[in-house]
């Protein structure tokens, strides 16, 4: 008894070591902290506050040393500054403001953008999961159907055939379960490369998958990140059409310096100098700005009407979903389970022919998969709706809804 205490005991220390499991707080802490597209988009962020920080520095002043030689030799120097009128310097700072704030919303987006696909591969996985633990009860199921076929075939009840018929079916459902085995090594690799990761570190992930979180009655896109950042080229290209106006007025250059030679006394000098807007107004690059604020505001219209749509798509494909995972759960599976039972054991006592056991297995299991997948479905639905609201909220997978 002590041996087998111990073993018992080494098997379990044996299966958390080598057992690294995966929930969904620390998938989002992996992908928002080691996600290679993410750390470059963060990097722009960097590059645009730099930019607004020179941005909001003034133009530097300019020193000019003349020196001669000869019979009357002359020395001067001169310091000229240019002042920015028009309200340049103004509209340059708000732009890179802006800019500034365009990239922390494009850095959002993405963020949202790779956590849904991380999300929904992690949904994947733990469907893989659950498929998995079905199908190992399938293979339970087929083994005891095969040992009660062998005992009627041995008792001469049954043709050989049926007993051939059932190892068949065994050897199919262990074929299926190495198949998930499969599918759920891609997705480990999958989802290990959303953080940079060549070889998966985990091989379990854990989540409350049979919990329906239900959905928000309202779904705003006040909070969208496409949305917010269609609304922020508006303002741009609308802050961009004052900026190329100011560049109609002139640059003033403002001149002083001092001028010295052999004969007694120092000149002074200032002046200042001042292009005139004959020709170029900057009309081109005016009208240009305009259309691109037109087009700016169309492309807002045109995203908020395909974002309400697929909400609204969204939203319904939820409620059926929800209504498929309930029906299957309350009504559908235990009705299959309990044909099931009672047309297996009927079987044994030679009530059910051996087709019969074999369509109410098929029926209760398909029918717990077909659970199954519509939950898969729920979840991964459920994640694009908070993609395109910008909720970043999820209580998917937790303990309590």
């Amino acid at each position: 008894m002590i041996t087998l205490y111990r073993c018992i005991i080494c098997i379990i220390f044996t299966t958390l070591a080598f057992c690294q499991t995966l929930d969904i707080n620390t998938l989002e802490k992996l992908v928002i902290e080691q996600n290679p597209q993410l750390l470059v988009s963060a990097k722009q962020i960097q590059v645009q506050e730099g930019s607004l920080a020179q941005s909001r520095k003034l133009p530097n002043p300019v020193l000019e040393m003349e020196s001669g030689s000869g019979a009357d030799p002359e020395t001067s120097g001169m310091i000229s500054q240019t002042i920015l009128l028009g309200g340049k310097r103004k509209h340059k700072i708000r732009l890179s403001e802006l800019d500034l704030l365009k990239a922390h919303l494009e850095y959002e987006k993405l963020k949202q953008e790779k956590l849904t696909v991380a999300f929904q591969s992690f949904t994947n996985i733990l469907h893989l999961q659950e498929v998995k633990s079905i199908q190992t009860d399938k293979i339970s199921v087929a083994e005891v159907l095969l040992k009660s076929v062998s005992k009627k075939v041995e008792a001469g009840k049954l043709s050989p055939a049926e007993k051939s018929r059932a190892k068949i079916q065994h050897f199919q459902e262990q074929m299926k379960l190495r198949e998930i085995d499969k599918s759920l090594e891609i997705a480990w690799i999958s989802i290990s490369s959303l953080w940079g990761d060549g070889k998966p570190r985990f091989n379990l992930a854990v989540g409350h998958f049979l919990n329906t979180p239900t959905m928000s009655s309202s779904n705003s896109l006040d909070k969208s990140p496409a949305i917010q950042l269609a609304e922020l080229s508006v303002v741009i290209r609308r802050i961009n059409i004052k900026s190329e106006k100011a560049e109609v007025m002139p640059d003033l250059d403002l001149d002083a310096g001092i001028k010295r030679s052999d004969i007694p006394g120092n000149t002074y000098q200032i002046g200042f100098s001042l292009p005139i807007p004959i020709f170029n107004r900057n009309q081109g690059k005016i009208k240009s700005a305009g259309f691109e604020l037109e087009r700016a505001e169309l492309k807002l219209k045109a995203t908020k009407t395909e974002l309400t749509s697929l909400v609204k798509n969204i939203q319904t494909e939820l409620a059926l979903l929800y209504s498929e995972t309930e029906t299957l759960k309350d009504e559908i599976i235990p009705e299959a389970q309990t044909a099931y039972t009672i047309i297996s054991d009927g079987y044994l006592n030679g009530r059910f022919t051996y087709l019969d056991v074999v369509d109410a297995q098929k029926m209760w299991f398909q029918s717990r998969e077909q659970y199954m997948n519509a939950l898969k479905d729920y979840h991964a639905n459920l994640f694009e709706l908070d993609r395109i609201t910008g909720n970043s909220n999820h209580t998917n997978f937790k303990e309590k809804n």
